[in-house]
C-alpha cells in the first residue's frame, strides 16, 4: 500500500478495533425510526385492503394487486437510485432522501382520490422503503466494529420489529371506528416520516465511505468521534490491528459488482431474497384477505395476527445476543425454516378454521421476521464500501420482484369462491417458495466476526 492508502487502512482499522459500541443510543433512534416507519408503511396497506378503502376508491381485485406490487417495484427502482446517490454522494444524503420518499408516498396514500392515486403514492413510498432498508445497514455496518456488527444492526432494527408489531393494533384502532381509519393509518407513517429529515441531516457520514473517496480529514474527525466514545466506557483502547487495503471509489459503483469475485454473490443474494420475498410479502399482502374470505371475521383475523405479532419484538430481543456468535448465513437459513413452519400453520389455521393456530402461526412467523435481521448484515457484508449500498440495492431491490410477481400468482391461484382449499394451497405454495431461499443462502460465503475488508476484498 502506498502511504496513503495505508493512512486510510489505518482509519477504518481503528473502527474495527473497538470493543463496545461507538456512538450514542440517540443515533441508534434516528435511523431506527425510519426502520419503524418502513415497516409501519409495509403492513398498512394488507390492513388498508379489507377496510372501507376499497369500496371508497372503487377498486376491483386486479387494481388491489396492483397496489401491492406497484410498491415492491419502487423498490426496486428507489433502492438502487438512492443507493446509487448514498455511493457517491455519501450514506447521510441517501437516509435523508429515503425519509422524504416515504413522506410523499404515505402522504398521498392517504389523500388518494382513486385507485390511480394510490398505486402512484404506493410506487413513491416503495421507492423511499426500498431504499432505506439498504442504506440503513450499510450505514450500521460500516460504523460498527466487526466484532458487534450483527448485534448492532439487530439492535437497529428493534425498531423496525416494533413497527411490525403496533400496526395491527393501530389497524384495529382506527380501521373499524372510522370510514377514513385507512386515510389516518397512512397519515400517522407520512407525519413521523417527514419529522426525521432534520435529525438525520445532523447525522455524521460513514467513516468508511470518506475513506474510499479518498476524504482523510473528513474521516479522521468522525473516526476520532467514535473513539471519544468508545474511550468513556473502555480505558485504554486495544491496538490498532494492521490496515487492509481497500480500493478507491474510481468508476460507477455498480460496475464494481459484475466480476468473477461478486457477480457469483450478486446471484446468490438476488435469488435468496426473490423467493424470501415471495412469502414475505404473500402473507404480508394477504393474509387478512385470504382469513377473512375464509370464515374469520376482520375483527377476530386482526386480532389474532395482532397478538401473534409480538413476536417480532421476541425474535429481535432473542437473536441479539446470538448475531455475531454463530455463523450469519446458518442464523438466516434457521429463521427461514420457521418462518417455512409459520406459513404452513396458516394453512392448517384456515382449513380448519382454527384461531389458535393462527395465532401460533402469526408469533412464528413475526418471530422468524425478526429473527432474519442478520440476512440484511450478510447481504451487506458481501460487498466493497465503494459498491456497497448499490450491492445491497441491486441484490435487495431485485430480490422484491419475488413480491411483486407473487399477488399475480395469488390471483390466480386463490379463489374467494372457494377459499378453504384454495387458502391451504396458497399458503402450502409460500411455504415451498421459502424453503428454496434457505437452500440458496447457505451456498454463500462465511462473514460472521471477519473485517469488512476481509470479505469483501
Amino acid at each position: 500500500m502506498s502511504d496513503r492508502e495505508l493512512k486510510l487502512g489505518e482509519l477504518r482499522a481503528r473502527i474495527d478495533r473497538l470493543p463496545v459500541r461507538p456512538y450514542p443510543v440517540s443515533w441508534m433512534v434516528i435511523i431506527g425510526l425510519g426502520y419503524f416507519f418502513a415497516f409501519y408503511d409495509i403492513l398498512t396497506l394488507s390492513f388498508a385492503i379489507v377496510s372501507p378503502m376499497i369500496q371508497q376508491l372503487k377498486m376491483t381485485r386486479l387494481e388491489i394487486s396492483e397496489a401491492v406490487s406497484v410498491s415492491l417495484f419502487g423498490y426496486i427502482i428507489g433502492a438502487y437510485f438512492v443507493a446509487t446517490v448514498s455511493d457517491y454522494w455519501g450514506r447521510r444524503w441517501g437516509l435523508i432522501t429515503n425519509a422524504i420518499l416515504i413522506a410523499i408516498g404515505s402522504l398521498g396514500s392517504a389523500l388518494s382520490t382513486n385507485a390511480i392515486v394510490l398505486i402512484a403514492s404506493r410506487l413513491i413510498a416503495g421507492m423511499g422503503i426500498g431504499a432505506e432498508i439498504a442504506i440503513i445497514n450499510t450505514y450500521i455496518s460500516e460504523i460498527t466494529p466487526a466484532p458487534i456488527r450483527g448485534k448492532m444492526v439487530q439492535f437497529t432494527y428493534l425498531a423496525g420489529a416494533l413497527g411490525f408489531a403496533v400496526t395491527p393494533f393501530i389497524a384495529f384502532a382506527l380501521i373499524p371506528i372510522s370510514p377514513i381509519g385507512w386515510r389516518w393509518l397512512f397519515g400517522l407513517g407520512a407525519l413521523v416520516a417527514a419529522a426525521i429529515v432534520p435529525l438525520r441531516y445532523l447525522m455524521p457520514e460513514s467513516p468508511r465511505w470518506l475513506t474510499i473517496k479518498g476524504k482523510f480529514d473528513e474521516a479522521e474527525r468522525v473516526v476520532r468521534t467514535l473513539e471519544s466514545f468508545a474511550e468513556k466506557k473502555v480505558r485504554p483502547l486495544p491496538p490498532v490491528p494492521p490496515p487492509l487495503p481497500e480500493k478507491l471509489l474510481s468508476k460507477f459503483p455498480t460496475a464494481e459488482l459484475f466480476n468473477r469475485k461478486y457477480g457469483p454473490r450478486l446471484l446468490m443474494a438476488v435469488l435468496f431474497w426473490f423467493f424470501d420475498y415471495m412469502l414475505a410479502y404473500g402473507v404480508i399482502g394477504f393474509a387478512p384477505y385470504i382469513f377473512v374470505a375464509a370464515g374469520f371475521t376482520f375483527t377476530t383475523a386482526t386480532w389474532y395476527i395482532a397478538l401473534g405479532s409480538i413476536g417480532y419484538i421476541v425474535g429481535a430481543l432473542s437473536m441479539a445476543p446470538i448475531a455475531d456468535k454463530w455463523e450469519r448465513k446458518y442464523l438466516v437459513a434457521s429463521a427461514f425454516s420457521i418462518a417455512t413452519l409459520a406459513v404452513f400453520l396458516y394453512a392448517v389455521a384456515v382449513g380448519i378454521r382454527s384461531p389458535i393456530i393462527l395465532t401460533i402461526g402469526a408469533f412464528l412467523g413475526a418471530f422468524a421476521t425478526a429473527f432474519a435481521v442478520p440476512a440484511y448484515t450478510y447481504t451487506a457484508e458481501l460487498f466493497p464500501t465503494r459498491a456497497r449500498a448499490s450491492g445491497f440495492a441491486i441484490a435487495d431491490g431485485v430480490g422484491h420482484l419475488g413480491g411483486a410477481v407473487v399477488p399475480f400468482i395469488i390471483y390466480l391461484v386463490f379463489n374467494p369462491l372457494n377459499p378453504l382449499s384454495t387458502g391451504v394451497w396458497t399458503f402450502v405454495l409460500l411455504g415451498i417458495f421459502e424453503i428454496i431461499a434457505t437452500l440458496i443462502v447457505l451456498t454463500g460465503p462465511r462473514t460472521t466476526k471477519l473485517r469488512l475488508e476481509q470479505v469483501s476484498d
